[in-house]
């Protein structure tokens, strides 16, 4: 592999440094000016569209690739086994743009630190950088829990709603991140969830109100960009009102093209009018659209790239899922993939059948050099402007946002506990955590007092005094209390939240971000 890209890196080499020299403009995008001063923020800081010389530097690198490394490189596999010495050989052997770590792959610091330092330095002939990605949405989907700790669902971004705040708790994240050795988060989740007709995205989602989300999403991606990752704005046209799980199955969406644009896709055109650097491909069938996925499917690209102007990098979501491969082989769902105008292939169901896939799609004409060499070039450009991130932000998340995405609802919102309290339901480890840190503030915890029970799950339901919601919130209009509480997580920072919050220490801010049928207002 080596020897290969030094062949395009003497060819290229003047053209090659200049691009990598260049700064990353500022945002112009729509947004921009609700930036500035909000909470002390860094300038916003999101991929441009690439200059004509820019691009010109990146084609002409990915034009003068051998096939079998220009194949690789429109590939991510995942790695979910700890081996820095094996990412790398994989990285290496097979010419890859990069790779998504999953869980498995996640042990300690120092040991996710040598995995990434590892997969940046696979090829150091390569002349453009290694992509090292993970999920770190927060709530159900966080690969670096055993590093970072709980991170809250986003659907918390959502119930905050204070863009300062959401920006600088996103940008500690990518920090975070970044410090770790990760340079792109397959996150913000961009989709507009219906809730519990929604099987896969629910918290996942900022909320069921499209402009709200569309706002929160430009604070979060902001963030991360901050922060210094690439952040992938997800799951394009959008999987919040479909009611089929894409790992499953094929989700069908039978609103019409103008639906979607006064819904689902408002997220994304806001976004993409901003300047988001990344979009991933949803596995989900736009019935307007055809029959394929939009995954695979060339008037998703297009209406992407032509209605919504987006020229950054278009990825699929993992092509190892039931919506593709009930359909597709991997090879045929590569191949699939590129041609209708993704960059970049996300997790193949078998890495060597998708390359060997294109690869033989080009020999055959059936997939144009070009548009390969097209998809090189857009992951190129992706990947120098990710090396020209300069990030100045503390690699730390403020208590602020977990504080003010706290929900309650309540008769009395001045005195929500009483000196005594007992505390009920959740896990053993979230009882102890949140009775420790109310007895830090003089409360006693015992048999006796207010009761507060804690629900996990979605539709966790509970009788109580105070009846708090660490998941979704939808079990709560089930339940009967005093006080209704969300708190969109039930790790050590949400706890320690709500602490402050029951005792008064912090008055509750939080909005419901989905609409929910309760006796009582929200305190706020």
């Amino acid at each position: 592999m080596g020897a290969a890209f030094a062949l395009v890196a003497i060819a290229v080499s003047t053209c090659a440094v200049w691009l990598a020299s260049q700064p990353a403009p500022s945002s112009t995008g729509t947004h921009a000016a609700e930036a500035s001063g909000a909470s002390g923020s860094p300038t916003p800081t999101p991929t441009p569209s690439p200059t004509p010389s820019e691009w010109d530097v990146a084609l002409a690198l990915a034009a003068d690739l051998p096939l079998e490394v220009a194949a690789g490189q429109v590939i991510m596999p995942d790695i979910s086994s700890f081996s820095p010495k094996a990412a790398a050989e994989l990285v290496r052997s097979r010419h890859l743009a990069g790779l998504i770590v999953m869980g498995g792959g996640i042990t300690d610091e120092a040991g996710v630190k040598a995995l990434t330092a590892a997969i940046a330095s696979a090829d150091p002939e390569r002349p453009w950088p290694v992509m090292i990605a993970t999920d770190e949405e927060g709530g159900v989907v966080q690969r670096l829990r055993p590093v970072l700790g709980h991170v809250s669902a986003f659907m918390a971004a959502g119930a905050n709603g204070d863009a300062g705040e959401i920006r600088d708790y996103y940008a500690g994240l990518g920090a975070q991140m970044a410090e770790l050795g990760f340079t792109m988060d397959m996150a913000p989740v961009a989709d507009v969830t219906i809730g519990l007709k929604d099987p896969t995205i629910r918290t996942r989602s900022a909320g069921s109100s499209p402009a709200a989300v569309a706002d929160v999403i430009w604070a979060a991606w902001q963030g991360l960009a901050d922060g210094g990752v690439t952040p992938v704005l997800k799951h394009f046209p959008g999987h919040g009102s479909v009611r089929t799980d894409s790992h499953k199955g094929l989700p069908v969406q039978s609103a019409s093209i103008a639906t979607l644009e006064s819904r689902d896709l408002v997220p994304f055109a806001t976004a993409v009018a901003d300047g988001a650097p990344a979009v991933m491909m949803g596995h989900i069938r736009v019935k307007a659209w055809g029959s394929a996925p939009a995954s695979v499917n060339p008037r998703a690209y297009e209406y992407l790239r032509e209605e919504l102007g987006f020229d950054g990098l278009a990825m699929t979501d993992a092509m190892n899922m039931g919506a593709i491969t009930e359909r597709y082989g991997p090879g045929k769902a590569a191949v699939l993939a590129i041609r209708a105008g993704a960059d970049l292939v996300v997790v193949p169901a078998d890495l060597d059948k998708a390359i060997a896939g294109i690869e033989k799609a080009v020999r055959n004409g059936k997939l144009p050099r070009e548009r390969l060499d097209d998809a090189v070039a857009h992951v190129i450009v992706a990947a120098m402007a990710q090396a020209r991130r300069a990030p100045d932000v503390e690699p730390k998340r403020p208590s602020a946002f977990v504080e003010g995405s706290i929900v309650v609802a309540s008769a009395r919102c001045d005195a929500l506990i009483g000196d005594a309290v007992k505390v009920t339901g959740g896990s053993t480890a979230q009882r102890k955590a949140l009775a420790k840190a109310l007895r830090a503030e003089g409360v006693s915890v015992g048999s006796k007092g207010t009761v507060i029970a804690l629900v996990s799950g979605d539709r966790g339901r509970a009788d109580a005094d105070v009846v708090v919601a660490l998941g979704g919130p939808w079990g709560l209009p089930k339940s009967d209390a005093k006080t209704y509480v969300a708190t969109w997580g039930g790790g050590g920072a949400q706890l320690r939240a709500l602490t402050k919050v029951l005792i008064g220490e912090v008055a509750p801010r939080g909005t419901w971000p989905v609409k929910l049928a309760l006796p009582h207002d929200v305190c706020s």
